[in-house]
C-alpha cells in the first residue's frame, strides 16, 4: 500500500511539472531559396517543365524579381531538416505540426476569372511529407487546387499534423500542369515557399530544479510512512 500511494504521489507530480512546463515554438522558415530572389532554383529538385521567370507582379506589400513558372507538367521538391543545434530529436518525438504557405498565380486559361490565355484552369498540387532518418515516410497530406487567382497570386496554406516519434526530415514537392498543353510554360507561377514547424521544446528533462523537488518529496514522503506505520 505505501508503494502504491508513493508511486501516485511521484505520478502525480510529475504530471504538475509537465503542464507547468509545457509550451510551443514555431521554427523560421525551413525552405532554402523559397522566393527564387537568387534568379535561379537552386536548392531545388526540379522534375518535368519549369524553370525561374521574371516576375510582373506581386501581392500588396511584397516585392518580387523572381518566381518559378511550370510548363505542360513539371514538379519542385525539396528535403529539409527538422532537428538542428537547438531542436532535438528528444524534442520532436512529442510529435510536430508542419505549416506551409505558397503564394501561386494561376489564371493563364479561357474560364472566368483569368487574366489570359486560352483552355481549361491549370492545377498545381502540394505535398507534404515527413519521414524517419532512414527516409521512411511517416505522415503526408496532398492537396491538389485548380483555384484561379488574380494576377497578383494569391497565398494557400496546408498543414501537416504528426504526433508520433521518430520525425527528422521535411519534404515539400509542389508541382503544376498546364490545362492548354502543349504549350511552352503557360502552368501555374508559385512564389514566397515557406515551411515552419511547430513543436514542444519540453523534454521532461528533469532540470535541476525538478530533480530536487522530486527528491524532497519523496524523501518527505518516505518518512510520513515510516511515522505512519510505527504509530500503526
Amino acid at each position: 500500500m505505501k508503494k502504491l500511494l508513493l508511486s501516485l504521489c511521484l505520478s502525480l507530480l510529475l504530471i504538475s511539472l509537465s503542464k507547468a512546463e509545457n509550451h510551443t515554438a514555431t521554427t523560421g522558415n525551413l525552405i532554402t531559396n523559397g522566393n527564387f530572389e537568387t534568379g535561379n532554383a537552386n536548392g531545388w529538385t526540379q522534375s518535368g517543365d519549369g524553370r525561374v521567370i521574371s516576375d510582373c507582379c506581386a501581392l500588396p506589400g511584397r516585392t518580387s524579381n523572381y518566381d518559378y513558372e511550370f510548363g505542360d507538367s513539371g514538379s519542385i521538391s525539396q528535403q529539409f531538416d527538422l532537428t538542428s543545434d537547438d531542436i532535438t530529436q528528444a524534442m520532436l518525438d512529442n510529435g510536430i505540426t508542419l505549416n506551409s504557405t505558397i503564394e501561386a498565380q494561376n489564371g493563364e486559361c479561357g474560364v472566368a476569372g483569368c487574366w489570359g490565355g486560352s483552355g481549361g484552369a491549370d492545377t498545381f498540387t502540394n505535398t507534404l511529407s515527413i519521414t524517419d532518418a532512414s527516409g521512411e515516410e511517416l505522415a503526408t497530406v496532398t492537396q491538389i487546387r485548380k483555384d484561379v487567382t488574380g494576377i497578383n497570386g494569391q497565398d494557400f496554406t496546408d498543414q501537416l499534423i504528426y504526433t508520433g516519434t521518430g520525425s527528422y526530415y521535411g519534404d515539400i514537392t509542389i508541382s503544376g500542369t498546364d490545362a492548354n498543353a502543349p504549350a511552352t510554360l503557360g502552368g501555374p507561377n508559385v512564389d514566397n515557399i515557406s515551411v515552419t514547424m511547430t513543436y514542444d521544446p519540453t523534454v521532461i528533462l528533469m532540470s535541476t530544479a525538478a530533480q530536487t523537488s522530486i527528491k524532497n518529496v519523496t524523501e518527505n514522503l518516505s518518512m510520513e510512512f515510516q511515522e505512519i506505520e510505527q504509530v500503526t
